[in-house]
C-alpha cells in the first residue's frame, strides 16, 4: 500500500485542478441560473436583428466587438445554461493562459505559478461571472491579451519560431485593444516583461534596453495606432475620454487626481477585494441552507488545495540559487503586481468611470486580477518562511474566495427566480399592451437588471414577432432617466430614445406606471385606485408618473394574453401575487364579482400579502358585492397595521358605495368612517 508521504500528483493534472476549482466556484448552480443585465438585450438583438445587426449594435462604442457577438450568438443560441457553461470554460481558459504566461516569465518558479493561477481563478473583486453573454466575451479578450504576452515570452525564450510567434502575439494584441479598452493599461507592462527576460542573458543594461526597444516595436506600433484612433478618430458615446480635456485645462490638478485614483485602485484591487472574503453575509447563520453550502464549498476547496499543492510534483523544479533567494524574487513579482494594479486602472480613470467593488462597477476589476495575484504571491514569498505555511495561507485565500463566489452565484440564482416572478406578474396583470407604450417606474428591486436590460425581454414578451428598428416598448427608471433621457414626466411630451441599433418613439401620455418593492407584488399605478395614498412608501420620483399613467393602453380583453417566454420562465405556483394581479385586472374590467371570487379564493388558501395595502383591491371588490363582513374585517386589519392607509381606505369606501344607496351600504360606510377616523389627518405618530 502506498503511504501518503510517497503519494505524488503529476503536473499534467494542473489544468484539471484549475478546471475543478472553477467548477466549484462558479458552476454548481448553473442549472438554476439565467440571463442578467445586458445579456437580455444581446440575446434579443440576435433574435430580432440577426448576426449582421451587431455591426450597428456596437457602432457607437466598440465596433470591433461586433465580430465576437456575430459569431458566438448564432452558434450558442438562446439557452442560458449553454451560455453559463461557455462563460465558465473561458474563465478556465483565461486562468490556464495566465498560468502559462507566469511559467514563461519565471520558468524556475513553477509552484508559485500554480499558486497565482489558483488565486486568479477565484479572484473575488470581480463578482459578475454569471452575466454570461457579456463576460464570456470579456474573458475571451482577457485570454487573448494573456496569450499575446505568453507568445511574446515564448519567442524571447526561443521556444517557438520568431516570425510566426511574433505575428500571432501582435494579432492577439490588436484583437485585445480594438475589442475593448479594459486591458489597455496592462499593455504598458509589456516592455518591462521583455526587458526582464532579455536581462537574464545580458548584464549590460544599455544593451538590454536597446534589445527591448527592438522587440517591443511591433507591439508599440499597435498601441500607438490604437491610441491615435481612439483619441482622435473614434469617440465612443458611452466611454468618453474626459481626462484628456481635464489634463489640457488643469494639468497639475489632473495629475494629482490621477495619482490618487490609481492609488485607490491599488488598494481596492490588491487588498479590499480579498478582504471581503473574510466577512461573507450570513457566514455564521448556520440554520440557513446557503450558509451551510458556503462552508461546505470552503472546506472542500481548502482540503483539495492543501493536498494538491503539497503533493503535486513539477518536473522543472526551482534551482538552488532561486531557492536560496526567495525574498529577491518575491520583491520582483510584488513590484510587478503593484505596477499591474496601477496601470490596470488607467482606462477607467481616462473615461472618468468609478472603479469600486459594488455592482456594476466591479466589472472593471477584470483589469486588476493579474496584478493582485502577482502581488499576493510575491508577498507570500517575502514574508512567509516555509513552503507548507505558504500553501496553507494560499489555500485559505482560495477556499474562502471560492465560497465567496459560490455565495454570489446564489444571489444570481435568486435574482433569476425574482425575474421569473416579475414577468409572470406582469403578464397576469397586463395581458396585452398597445405598441409605443412607455413603461415608467422608480426602479425595480433587482440588483442585476437595469431598465435598459429589462426593456429587451419586455419587447420579446409583448411583441414576440417583432422585426425592424422601431421598437414598440421602452422601460424607464425615473431614478436615473428623469431629466436626462426623459426630460419631463408631464403629459403630452414626445419621447425619443435610442436602444443601441433600435429607437423608441412615444409620448408621455402613452405611459403606464409600474411599481414593485422588495417582497411585494407588481402594481400598476393610476390616479384613482393605486396611487401615493394607497402605497405610502412610494418613492417621490414615482409620483409624477402616476398622473400620466394611462390604463387604456392595457388590452384587458385580448384573445391571446401574453406569457413570458416558457423556455426561460415556466409558470410558477399561484400564490398571493397571482390572485392580487388577477383581481386588479378584474377591477380594471369592472368585474367585481370575479375580483371578489379571487380574493375569497386567496383567503381560503391561506395566502396573505406582505404589506396590507395589497388587500385594498379585495376590500373594494367585497364592498361592491356587499360582502360586508370580509370588507370590514380586512379594512380594520389593514388600518391597524398601517394607519397611514387611512386616506386611501376612506376614498376606497366612498368610491365603492357611491352607487349603492342601500341601508346596509350606508350603515357600513358610517361604521368604517368612524372606525378609521376618515377626515382626520395622518399624524407622524401613525407612521
Amino acid at each position: 500500500m502506498v503511504s501518503m508521504k510517497k503519494l505524488t500528483i503529476s503536473e499534467r493534472t494542473i489544468p484539471f485542478a484549475l478546471l475543478l476549482t472553477c467548477i466549484i466556484a462558479y458552476g454548481l448552480l448553473i442549472p438554476w441560473l439565467g440571463f442578467y443585465w445586458d445579456d437580455w438585450p444581446y440575446i434579443w438583438f440576435a433574435k430580432t436583428l440577426g448576426a449582421s445587426g451587431f455591426a450597428d449594435v456596437f457602432s457607437h462604442d466598440r465596433p470591433f466587438l461586433a465580430l465576437i457577438y456575430s459569431i458566438n450568438l448564432p452558434i450558442l443560441g438562446t439557452n442560458p445554461i449553454i451560455w453559463q457553461i461557455f462563460a465558465l470554460l473561458w474563465r478556465w481558459l483565461a486562468t490556464l493562459t495566465f498560468w502559462k504566461s507566469f511559467r514563461l516569465l519565471w520558468p524556475e518558479r513553477p509552484h508559485q505559478a500554480l499558486w497565482a493561477a489558483l488565486l486568479f481563478a477565484v479572484y473575488p473583486g470581480f463578482s459578475q461571472q454569471w452575466i454570461s453573454v457579456i463576460y464570456s466575451e470579456a474573458f475571451i479578450i482577457l485570454t487573448a491579451f494573456l496569450a499575446s504576452l505568453g507568445l511574446m515570452m515564448a519567442v524571447l525564450r526561443k521556444k517557438i519560431p520568431f516570425w510566426p510567434g511574433t505575428l500571432a502575439a501582435v494579432l492577439l494584441s490588436i484583437f485585445n485593444l480594438f475589442s475593448t479598452e479594459y486591458f489597455f493599461g496592462l499593455e504598458l507592462l509589456r516592455p518591462l516583461l521583455i526587458f526582464w527576460i532579455i536581462s537574464e542573458s545580458t548584464s549590460d543594461w544599455k544593451t538590454g534596453i536597446k534589445k527591448t526597444s527592438l522587440q517591443w516595436i511591433p507591439y508599440g506600433i499597435v498601441l500607438v495606432v490604437f491610441t491615435i484612433w481612439r483619441v482622435f478618430f473614434f469617440q465612443s458615446n458611452n466611454y468618453q475620454i474626459s481626462a484628456m480635456e481635464s489634463l489640457a485645462a488643469t494639468p497639475q490638478a489632473t495629475m494629482v487626481e490621477l495619482l490618487k485614483t490609481l492609488a485607490s485602485n491599488f488598494v481596492l484591487g490588491g487588498w479590499l477585494a480579498w478582504n471581503q472574503i473574510f466577512s461573507p453575509p450570513n457566514a455564521l447563520e448556520f440554520q440557513i441552507l446557503t450558509t451551510r453550502l458556503f462552508w461546505m464549498v470552503v472546506l472542500a476547496v481548502f482540503i483539495f488545495s492543501v493536498v494538491y499543492l503539497l503533493r503535486v510534483r513539477i518536473s522543472e523544479e526551482p534551482s538552488k540559487e532561486e531557492t536560496d533567494l526567495p525574498e529577491k524574487w518575491g520583491w520582483q513579482v510584488a513590484f510587478l503586481g503593484v505596477l499591474a494594479l496601477l496601470t490596470g486602472g488607467i482606462p477607467f480613470w481616462i473615461a472618468n468611470l468609478p472603479l469600486t467593488l459594488t455592482f456594476p462597477w466591479n466589472r472593471f476589476t477584470l483589469a486588476l486580477m493579474m496584478g493582485s495575484c502577482y502581488l499576493l504571491v510575491g508577498l507570500a514569498e517575502v514574508f512567509i518562511r516555509t513552503s507548507r505555511q505558504k500553501v496553507i495561507l494560499l489555500s485559505i485565500l482560495v477556499s474562502l474566495a471560492a465560497g465567496w463566489q459560490f455565495y454570489n452565484a446564489n444571489t444570481y440564482r435568486r435574482e433569476w427566480e425574482q425575474n421569473k416572478d416579475f414577468f409572470w406578474q406582469l403578464g397576469w396583470r397586463i395581458p396585452g399592451l398597445k405598441p409605443n407604450t412607455l413603461l415608467l417606474t422608480h426602479e425595480f428591486p433587482f440588483k442585476s437588471y437595469s431598465d435598459n436590460s429589462l426593456t429587451a425581454p419586455i419587447n420579446w414578451m409583448y411583441a414576440p414577432d417583432f422585426k425592424g428598428r422601431e421598437m414598440p416598448y421602452m422601460l424607464n427608471y425615473l431614478s436615473v432617466r428623469l431629466k436626462n433621457s426623459l426630460p419631463s414626466a408631464k403629459p403630452n411630451q414626445p419621447v425619443e430614445q435610442t436602444y443601441r441599433a433600435l429607437t423608441f418613439h412615444g409620448n408621455t401620455s402613452n405611459s403606464v406606471a409600474l411599481y414593485m418593492n422588495t417582497g411585494e407584488c407588481l402594481k400598476v399605478m393610476d390616479p384613482v385606485f393605486t396611487n401615493a395614498d394607497s402605497v405610502p412608501d412610494l418613492p417621490y420620483k414615482m409620483e409624477p408618473a402616476i398622473s400620466i399613467s394611462n390604463l387604456s393602453l392595457i388590452e384587458i380583453n385580448t384573445e391571446n394574453p401574453v406569457t413570458p417566454p416558457p423556455q426561460y420562465f415556466p409558470e410558477p405556483e399561484h400564490t398571493w401575487c397571482y390572485y392580487y394581479e388577477k383581481a386588479d385586472l378584474a377591477r380594471q374590467k369592472g368585474d367585481w364579482q370575479e375580483a371578489a371570487r379571487l380574493g375569497q379564493e386567496a383567503i381560503d388558501k391561506g395566502f396573505v400579502p406582505n404589506k396590507p395595502n395589497e388587500w385594498m383591491v379585495m376590500i373594494e371588490a367585497f364592498v361592491h358585492v356587499q360582502n360586508w363582513k370580509q370588507a370590514n374585517k380586512l379594512t380594520e386589519g389593514s388600518y391597524a397595521t398601517r394607519p397611514e392607509l387611512r386616506p386611501a381606505l376612506c376614498a376606497l369606501w366612498e368610491r365603492a358605495v357611491a352607487d349603492d344607496q342601500s341601508e346596509k351600504a350606508k350603515k357600513n360606510l358610517t361604521y368604517i368612517k368612524a372606525y378609521i377616523s376618515c377626515g382626520k389627518p395622518v399624524e407622524s405618530g401613525d407612521r
